[in-house]
């Protein structure tokens, strides 16, 4: 386990990396994705950084606090709802155009269902946000996050909860619950991550699972449950659950490790991040191999998977398969627009 202690120390030292370090948040105006970027403003020197978010009523307040936190880092909001591909690719062109190189690519969008929810690209919805879209962005902005010496990317989801994929329906259009969609988007993100820190040696990925922490995912769940059941969920439940999970103020400073450490380097490159406190050693890869550039990580900073499950994927080359289904979806969605 990597201590509290030692994530703080990290975080702080981040102030001497260089200037001019450009980062993107999708997924942050509330939540663990939040809590991490405000601890990115505070511990980094003249940060600049792109928040994604659906309505300048939510980034405007959280960009105030950000500049309150560091007056001196800049924050640019991208006003998109990114539930729909095609916003997706606005968002990424906008950035594109001012910008010609990426840092860091933050990832925490998704909500919990316990019905389908078809969106207008034909994707199930909260499959769509915590899988499709995420590679999405992954996939437009590679150029920008090549042309850093060295990058990262973050997924913030289900590491270690991975399990055996419907092979033959991966878009869940007949096996959906909401435990199979939990499931399949954890996997998929597992698999498309190391097949692209495979084929990008210079872009670390690190998929995570952050524990249960309670945000305002959990009221959007309670949506679907019927009256009396909502009540005891909202009243009892929740209140009990948030006496026992991580506070989100710890989630976002060991998120903020995660993202910037050099525990968590590419195959390849002269910068891999913040130089290591002292007991810290480099993580092992989903392959097992240290630094090899792709990591499942849990709560506390370790590797997490099933080693089993994921080596059979490797052998049968799934993750190529995954990344190629993924490209296939992509230009059906676009090819409905």
């Amino acid at each position: 386990m990597v201590s509290l202690k030692a994530v703080k120390e990290s975080n702080v030292s981040l102030q001497s990396r260089p200037t001019g370090q450009v980062a993107l948040f999708v997924g942050a105006t509330s939540g663990i994705a939040m809590h991490t970027l405000l601890e990115y403003a505070r511990h980094s020197t003249k940060p600049k950084v792109y928040i994604v978010g659906r309505s300048d009523a939510k980034l405007s307040p959280l960009i105030d606090n950000l500049t309150k936190i560091n007056p001196e880092g800049t924050y640019i909001p991208l006003i998109y709802s990114i539930s729909l591909l095609k916003n997706v690719d606005a968002a990424c062109a906008e950035l594109k155009s001012k910008e010609r190189k990426l840092d860091l690519l933050l990832m925490c969008p998704g909500y919990l269902k316990l019905s389908r929810i078809e969106n207008e690209d034909g994707l199930e919805d909260t499959i769509s946000l915590r899988y499709y879209v995420r590679m999405r962005f992954v996939h437009n902005l590679s150029s920008l996050l090549l042309a850093a010496p060295t990058s990262r990317i973050v997924s913030i989801h289900g590491a270690g909860r991975e399990g055996r994929l419907i092979e033959d329906d991966l878009e869940l259009h007949s096996n959906f619950s909401m435990r199979n969609a939990a499931m399949h988007t954890c996997t998929m993100n597992t698999l498309a991550l190391q097949e692209f820190a495979a084929t990008n040696p210079t872009i670390s990925c690190v998929h995570v699972f952050p524990g249960v922490v309670i945000t305002n995912g959990y009221d959007i769940l309670a949506e679907d449950f019927p009256g009396p059941l909502r009540w005891l969920f909202v009243r009892a439940a929740l209140p009990l659950m948030k006496m026992v999970t991580a506070r989100l103020e710890e989630v976002g400073q060991r998120h903020l490790f995660h993202a910037t450490s050099a525990r968590y380097p590419p195959q390849r490159g002269s910068e891999t991040g913040v130089q290591m406190p002292e007991g810290v050693q480099l993580a092992k890869g989903a392959d097992g191999k240290e630094g090899s550039g792709c990591y499942l990580l849990g709560p506390d900073g370790e590797t997490v998977g099933d080693r089993k499950l994921l080596e059979e994927y490797r052998t049968r080359e799934m993750g190529k398969r995954i990344w190629e289904h993924t490209l296939e979806v992509f230009e059906r969605v676009a090819g409905k627009q």
